[in-house]
């Protein structure tokens, strides 16, 4: 059998040189801590609307090495987990705003790919949502009344199993929606991005990890080669929020994992039906989904959402076998006729989750330093839309995107989780309770 890399494939898809790291005291007009996507849409948007601010970011890596880089490519209209808890929270009128905020983003980010000259392998393609047992049916039934009701327009087709392996020729599909969305190399979409921002003038520090952010009339950003001292910052930080005091108990960090294979054969690729390279989700919460990459490799990826001790972020983590083992477990059930495929990488990352599973953004109570973070693993297409919520909130422009659901107010911030060790037995009870559940559905 071949060996795995515990390294993750779309890193290994473009060489990176990273930007010189911070190595002295330095100004701006706006500094922003984090070089994912929420991070940089953010400084392409601020640049956009006032080309003269001087912006910088700081990454302690490189720009993509987290979350973004790791992302399995799904570009959707997602808006944190639970369409169902949106609604009931914020009412039909809040949730249908921001979904068709976000359902903008996935066109835009097209667009900027394409005007930019940014070969991220974007493929403009719906995804499935497929049900594999009874309980995950009703789910569908529920969520495509759901998305006909918050879209304004007649509900999506609930495809039959025939009709469902019709696209995707998996003999565990019982049914399925037809999702508009599309799939990109993640790591390629982050490193453009940067590249974008840069030629218009932002400077990027990578290599640079922040220590803390000391708030003031002037909020200073501490690093280990120096300070940066400026009018406003933002902490766009993702799975690492939580080591900002202010969000210590507001978000917690869950692993994520994925199996890439060796490139499809062609006998290989005959065997299933999926004409249309699809993406496929399935309908729960600790999902699993599988997708085509661009040098046709197939990737799985999924399960169980994992927690360690601590928030424990050791790199050792990503070499979890019991995630690996039920990985593979589940891609034998969808496809059994793929058994001598070799998956090649075997990597994980860790993901930013709130209470109530949707995105926050807003400003500390000194009004200079915002945040933006919680897209519990569904941000490639928020994060533009989070980018255009913290420029208009730092810009103090009252637009749409300024009063979405989004938006912390006084009455609404992120629910705190409870310490450790009650915080590693609560991850315990919540994943058991939300498998019964799922199960009753």
């Amino acid at each position: 059998m071949t060996s795995r890399k515990h390294v993750v494939y779309w890193h290994d898809t473009e060489s990176v040189v990273p930007s010189p790291p911070l190595r002295e005291d330095t100004g701006c007009d706006v500094a922003i801590v984090g070089g994912g996507y929420t991070g940089l849409w953010t400084a392409c948007f601020l640049k956009e609307a006032e080309p003269d601010l001087d912006i910088c970011i700081v990454e302690a890596k490189h720009c993509g090495y987290g979350a973004s880089g790791r992302a399995d490519g799904f570009v959707t209209p997602t808006i944190g987990k639970d369409i169902q808890a949106l609604v009931k929270e914020f009412g039909t009128e809040r949730a249908r705003a921001a979904s068709q905020a976000v359902g903008r983003s996935i066109l835009e980010i097209g667009r900027f790919l394409r005007r930019n000259g940014i070969d991220a392998e974007y493929e403009a393609s719906d995804y499935l949502m497929v049900a594999t047992d009874q309980a995950q049916l009703r789910r569908l039934r529920e969520d495509r009344e759901l998305a006909g009701l918050i879209a304004g327009r007649d509900q999506p087709e609930l495809l039959n199993a025939a009709q469902a392996q019709a696209v995707i020729g998996s003999p565990a599909l019982l049914g399925a929606i037809r999702t508009g969305g599309a799939l990109v190399n993640p790591f390629k979409l982050a490193r453009g991005l940067a590249r974008v921002v840069k030629e218009r003038g932002v400077t990027v520090y990578e290599n640079t990890p922040v220590l803390r952010v000391v708030p003031g009339a002037h909020p200073v950003v501490v690093t280990p080669g120096g300070r940066v001292t400026a009018d406003k910052v933002v902490i766009a930080a993702n799975a690492q929020q939580f080591t900002f005091a202010p969000f210590r108990d507001r978000t917690v960090p869950v692993w994520s994992y994925a199996l890439v294979s060796e490139p499809l054969t062609d006998e290989q690729r005959g065997r299933i039906a999926w004409p249309g390279r699809e993406g496929m989700v399935e309908a729960k919460t600790f999902l699993t989904c599988a997708r085509f990459t661009a040098d046709n490799r197939l990737l799985w990826a999924g399960g169980p959402a994992l927690y360690f001790f601590g928030r424990d972020l050791r790199k050792r983590r990503m070499n979890d076998p019991r995630a690996y083992r039920q990985l593979h477990t589940c891609f034998q059930r969808f496809f059994p006729m793929w058994q001598d495929v070799r998956f090649a990488y075997a990597y994980g990352g860790a993901i930013d989750i709130t209470r109530d599973y949707a995105p926050h953004f807003g400003s500390l109570p000194a009004g200079n330093v915002f945040y933006g973070y919680g897209f519990n693993g569904n941000g490639i297409a928020a994060t533009h839309t989070g980018g255009k919520v913290l420029r208009d909130l730092m810009l103090g422009r009252d637009t749409e995107y300024a009063r979405l659901l989004y938006v912390d107010d006084r009455h609404r911030m992120a629910r705190r989780f409870p310490p450790e060790p009650l915080l590693s037995v609560g991850a315990q009870v919540t994943t058991r309770m939300l498998e019964r559940k799922e199960a009753r559905l």
